[in-house]
């Protein structure tokens, strides 16, 4: 589902009588789909338009997660939040902008920083909502800071999967060895190409 439709089916939701399960798994989909958003949009290459780009996804993400909790917030109070987690929206473009100074390589490391940045917004979120909104500023930072390094961790992880060229290249080299005969080669090929 995109991100403007789960984020709507939340705020339109009434959550009075949810039980805590039900809410768990409105928050998890919410971050899932808000951090997916920011990473994509983030690939573009112009430096300083994420927080243009970026922070409406993760104002929203904040309202949502509150609004579950059967809190209502402005967006005054959602970035005065982020602040409080360590999580500020300039300190997050300028380090996004300055990942993007290195051509192609950046952006890639601007998109998995930007979903793992949401990521933690809305587990840190998740968190303070849950407990009441009685989390000390030191906790909603500590957590903020590991959620964010194991989620920018794992998607730089993933994003490190061969390249299309590089399983070509592999398939072509398995293929000169003679470890694959023709038909094989050919499906494998169509199988690499699929997966775009």
């Amino acid at each position: 589902m995109s991100y403007a439709a789960t984020l709507g089916r939340v705020m339109a939701g009434d959550y009075d009588d949810a039980t805590q399960e039900e809410r768990h798994e409105a928050v998890k989909e919410l971050i899932a789909v808000c951090a997916v958003a920011a990473g994509a949009v983030s690939i573009q290459p112009v430096p300083l338009l994420d927080l243009v780009l970026v922070s409406p996804i993760q104002v929203g993400l904040v309202q949502g997660i509150g609004r579950i909790y059967g809190h209502q917030l402005d967006k005054k109070a959602v970035v005065e939040m982020l602040s409080t987690f360590g999580a500020s929206l300039v300190a997050q473009n300028v380090m996004m902008a300055s990942a993007k100074l290195v051509p192609f390589a950046g952006w890639i490391a601007a998109a998995a920083m930007a979903y793992a940045l949401t990521h933690a917004i809305g587990e840190v979120a998740d968190h303070y909502f849950r407990h009441g909104r009685g989390v000390s500023p030191d906790d909603l930072k500590s957590m903020f800071r590991k959620t964010y390094k194991e989620k920018k961790d794992e998607r730089m992880a993933a994003m490190k999967e061969p390249s299309l060229k590089e399983r070509l290249e592999q398939l072509k080299e398995a293929y000169a060895a003679g470890l694959i005969d023709d038909d094989e080669f050919e499906v494998k090929k169509a199988d690499i190409l699929a997966a775009l």
